[in-house]
């Protein structure tokens, strides 16, 4: 039995603690703030889980592995925190997003359906789009509730014996020891240490990961026009939208109608920028982005906004870099939600010797299909 020592809990660590009780071995998760933590990437009311993907083939192939990862998490806890519209990219001019999905469904084999432009507007009443516009439709997809899967994941390793440690912030690791320092002068040692420390990394680990960008992203919660409500219940969350990087998650289980814009973002780090927002400002772009293409675009009425920070290098890779006993997972980019139960699987694969440090790095890469 080996003793695995997670430093976050967010989606990424609580998922390999899970793996890891699962195998009989024990974990110990450390958490600066409480647990959960709203603050943390993880925590939000939903998330999506989509096949559309650009041209990233390996990342949609794990798209496919991700559910079944899912649907075991969901026999563990007895209850699925899922909602399954699809998802859609519509594309708005040739050689966009969705047309290198639609390429990657093709080349992969993956079922899809393709819809020209009225069939989209019949699919989503709420908009109105340009000549030439379509879209590219895949099953499953949809909503992730966030918030209720971290949450219960907390109480499935409480009661499997995972020990969890809120309000213990780490200063320092030795990675060749699997020893970590934390803030009040004491240590933890770990025959395996995952850092799963999101956008704090920088801070921890300054000699390696004190250049790696960090962003501030925030999207907003709207209540849209009373026209429009129940059909945007009833559409595909939106995967993408042309190549302006706007997206959407339905209002299901009263989790809210979500809307984001990639763009809006920026290098900020959670520690000195923090997490309020600016509801009047910072929704007037996001909606900007997609206000060419709404029904009574005015009718739209901000309610909230979710700020996040991601660390991201212009790769918009997964890196998982081992060195002595721990291992670092970073660049998430918001997007590593998705994955967090699969990764768990395949990190807990590694440490038992079922994998290759190698084979899992280029997998978390999107550069490899399973082994």
């Amino acid at each position: 039995m080996a003793h695995f020592l997670i430093i976050g809990a967010g989606i990424v660590g609580l998922s390999v603690a899970r793996s890891a009780v699962l195998a009989g071995h024990q974990a110990t998760i450390l958490e600066q703030g409480p647990v959960p933590n709203p603050q943390s990437a993880s925590f939000d009311r939903h998330r999506m889980i989509r096949y559309p993907y650009g041209a990233a083939a390996g990342y949609t192939r794990m798209v496919t592995e991700a559910f079944g990862a899912w649907d075991r998490l969901w026999a563990d806890l007895g209850t699925t925190h899922f909602e399954s519209t699809g998802a859609i990219a519509i594309s708005l001019e040739a050689g966009d997003y969705a047309a290198k999905t639609l390429a990657t469904f093709r080349a992969i084999g993956l079922p899809h359906d393709v819809l020209d432009r009225d069939a989209v507007e019949a699919l989503c009443p709420h908009l109105t789009l340009p000549q030439g516009a379509w879209g590219v439709t895949a099953f499953p997809g949809g909503p992730l509730f966030a918030a209720d899967i971290i949450t219960d994941l907390v109480r499935w390793l409480t009661a499997a014996g995972a020990r969890i440690e809120a309000g213990t912030r780490v200063v320092g690791l030795d990675e060749a020891e699997g020893r970590v320092a934390l803030a009040d002068g004491s240590t933890r040692t770990g025959d395996f240490v995952l850092v799963a420390a999101g956008a704090w990394l920088p801070r921890l680990m300054p000699d390696r990961f004190g250049s790696l960008p960090v962003y501030r992203q925030a999207l907003v919660y709207v209540e849209p026009p009373p026209a429009y409500a129940e059909s945007w219940r009833k559409a595909p969350a939106i995967a993408v939208l042309g190549d302006h990087t706007g997206y959407t998650l339905p209002d299901l289980r009263g989790a809210g109608l979500k809307i984001g814009y990639s763009a809006h973002r920026r290098q900020a780090m959670p520690d000195i920028d923090g997490f309020d927002a600016d509801l009047a400002s910072e929704s007037a772009v996001i909606l900007g982005a997609f206000r060419p293409y709404l029904n009574e675009p005015d009718a739209y009425r901000p309610l909230r906004m979710q700020v996040g920070y991601y660390a991201l290098d212009p790769s918009r890779r997964f890196l998982f870099d081992k060195r002595g006993r721990a291992l670092v997972i970073t660049q998430c980019d918001g997007q590593m939600f998705k994955f967090g139960p699969l990764i768990g699987e395949r990190v807990v694969a590694m440490v038992e010797g079922r994998e290759t440090m190698a084979s899992l790095a280029r997998w978390a890469a999107g550069d490899a299909p399973t082994p």
